[in-house]
């Protein structure tokens, strides 16, 4: 089974990003699933159906979120109705959105799960326990879990209270690419962050100019997402289904204008 996964898409410049490099990516790397983070593809601030639509024409076949995902108001009632859409297990449930989706396609499935982090973040339950309480309760051979976290020793963590249990735990929210991608001993894939797709010409998709004033005047200051720079920062993961344990993870970041590096 082949994944590619795409860490946090960011705003407009984001969505150029994805849809000019998509093609190319699955002419390579012929995935059998398309996921992404999709928490921050409207204007950097939550998503809507308009934003998310192209994406899914272009084969998504799940996104999974965060503590940005209902920063949309007018679009609760779309994540509650969409399974694809995925909130974090350890939210409440009366929360919108979905605990998980199990992904069918062909003779195919992955269950996709989401979790956020409590080091530095928005208050919620424990990753650690809402994860042991979804596993007791559901049987999947291939599952990959978006780990939603500020703190890269609270993902390492999870990573290994998870490991051998489900098939990888990818990192996103700080939009930056770490460079441990590994296979853990137990079979699962792990990546501390998958980083962001969009404008890295930016202070973590932002213009840089708003946030430097910001930084150097302590004076609010309206945020507008950049449009400069645009990477695709993914993921590409190997799973093999009778065991759901991963083969290979493999990092991917480039420009726009993607070129296979062959």
């Amino acid at each position: 089974m082949r994944v590619l996964f795409f860490g946090d898409i960011f705003g407009k410049s984001g969505r150029k990003a994805f849809l000019d490099g998509i093609g190319a990516l699955k002419e390579e790397f012929q995935p059998d699933f398309v996921i992404v983070n999709g928490e921050n593809i409207a204007d950097g601030k939550g998503l809507t159906e308009h934003t998310l639509k192209p994406l899914l024409g272009a084969g998504v076949d799940a996104i999974s979120g965060g503590n940005h995902l209902w920063d949309r108001a007018e679009s609760h009632e779309y994540i509650r109705a969409t399974p694809r859409i995925v909130k974090p297990l350890n939210y409440p449930d009366a929360t919108p959105g979905n605990s998980y989706h199990i992904i069918n396609k062909a003779d195919k499935s992955l269950g996709l799960i989401c979790l956020t982090g409590q080091m530095f973040m928005p208050p919620s339950d424990s990753p650690f326990a809402a994860f042991d309480k979804w596993y007791a309760q559901n049987s999947l051979p291939c599952v990959l879990l978006d780990f939603h976290a500020e703190s890269t020793a609270e993902k390492r963590a999870l990573g290994w209270h998870v490991d051998g249990r489900i098939s990888a735990v990818v990192g996103t929210h700080t939009h930056i690419q770490t460079a441990d991608e590994e296979i853990l001993p137990g079979g699962t894939a792990y990546i501390t962050d998958v980083g962001m797709t969009g404008p890295h010409d930016s202070v973590i998709g932002i213009k840089k100019s708003i946030i430097l004033e910001k930084f150097t005047t302590c004076v609010p200051i309206r945020y507008e997402v950049s449009d400069r720079g645009l990477q695709i920062n993914a993921v590409y993961i190997e799973i093999d289904e009778e065991s759901g344990k991963s083969l290979c993870i493999k990092r991917i970041r480039h420009h726009s204008e993607y070129q296979s590096q062959g």
